[in-house]
């Protein structure tokens, strides 16, 4: 757990998230196991293996933010 958010686990959780269109947080863990913050945003869609944020960083790369279920985590602040 991420001190401080809620994580999101469920398609129910994401699909509530991605409709009330609530700020989500993209974790991952480091080399160390250290959780640190890799993105933020909008869901704009999530499939069963990945979720798609929609973020400022996705306008300077210019290509879709796709991050896997199985290696990130996602939260709101709680």
């Amino acid at each position: 757990m991420i001190y401080g958010t809620k994580l999101l686990d469920t398609d129910t959780e994401l699909f509530v998230a991605a409709l009330t269109q609530t700020p989500v947080y993209v974790w991952s863990l480091d080399s160390l196991g250290v959780y640190y913050q890799v993105d933020s945003g909008f869901i704009v869609k999530y499939t069963p293996d990945y979720v798609r944020i929609h973020s400022d960083r996705e306008a300077n790369e210019q290509v879709p933010l796709w991050y896997s279920r199985e290696t990130t985590e996602f939260s709101i602040r709680s």
